[in-house]
């Protein structure tokens, strides 16, 4: 199973001035391997650094507190990319590595109200140099899928449900060439029905896509467990500030333990250390 990121003694921060023992880490990723081709789902509770990992991972912004001993690297098709070097680029090369490699969705839709829905979900990939005519055909295609059939292409986004809104977010982000998507609660705003036929469809994307992968930061339990490859649980952690008395800062651990795969022969969710049935894993992730 080949890498698509290796990261290791990452810390991240949004304090460019970063001081040891004043500043605030937000989460520290000791031992990082994401596999390609796969889907891969981030839970944790609230505030404790998963739309962080997905700024970091995905160049939205630079978070990262450079060390001697950090390693962060992206492996494309014919080589590796120092992910840390890469920041040291101009916009304009960071801006074509993204469109290149990257898409992302959020449960914020971001969409282009002065757009039409198949203008909002075909622009990616026509600057990825896709004719229009191609791109609304497969749009059509991607809103028939999520049940946004009846949508023509004069309808303009604002014209349209938060619900129907979102799967139009969703569609914009599956359309495009990609070797990564990242999602950041891309189904928070669906029901149960329409958020697992947008992974399904997602699913569906990646298995035409050989070796594209998704990164998707959720709090469906259910969903994770039930489409995921892999499960990244971030871990809680604390450190006593050097400045002021009594003060505890909180922050994210992602290491080793914290990354679970299928047994290949029990089916059971694994850390290497602990084992869990879907049901029970279900349930532990939903207490943590």
């Amino acid at each position: 199973m080949s890498d698509l990121f290796k990261i290791k003694n990452l810390r991240c921060s949004y304090d460019k001035d970063y001081k040891e023992g004043i500043s605030k880490v937000i989460l520290e990723i000791k031992s990082l391997s994401i596999p390609r081709g796969k889907k891969v789902f981030i839970v944790g509770e609230s505030g404790i650094g998963k739309s962080t990992i997905l700024e970091t991972l995905g160049m939205m912004n630079n978070t990262i507190v450079d060390s001697e001993d950090t390693q962060f690297l992206f492996y494309d098709d014919s080589s590796v990319i120092d992910l840390k070097a890469l920041w040291k680029q101009s916009d304009a090369e960071l801006s074509a590595f993204r469109l290149k490699h990257f898409s992302f969705i959020f449960q914020s839709t971001n969409l282009m109200r002065n757009f039409t829905a198949y203008e909002n979900i075909a622009l990616t990939r026509m600057l990825q140099g896709y004719s229009r005519e191609s791109s609304f055909e497969k749009a059509a295609m991607v809103l028939a899928d999520l049940g946004l059939g009846h949508i023509d292409s004069t309808r303009m986004t604002q014209e349209l449900s938060g619900g129907q809104q979102q799967r139009l977010a969703f569609a914009r982000a599956i359309l495009p060439e990609f070797t990564v998507l990242f999602g950041d609660e891309p189904t928070g705003n669906l029901d149960s029905d329409n958020a697992i036929k947008a992974i399904e469809l997602l699913t569906n994307k990646l298995s035409d896509m050989e070796n594209s992968s998704a990164i998707i930061v959720s709090h469906d339990m259910h969903l994770a467990v039930t489409f995921a490859d892999v499960i990244i649980k971030i871990r809680k952690d604390s450190v006593k500030s050097t400045q002021v008395a009594d003060e505890v800062s909180y922050f994210g651990v992602i290491d080793e333990r914290s990354i679970y795969v299928r047994d290949s022969k029990t089916s059971d969710w694994t850390n290497g250390v602990d084992s869990y049935s879907d049901e029970n894993f279900e349930l532990y992730l939903k207490k943590c």
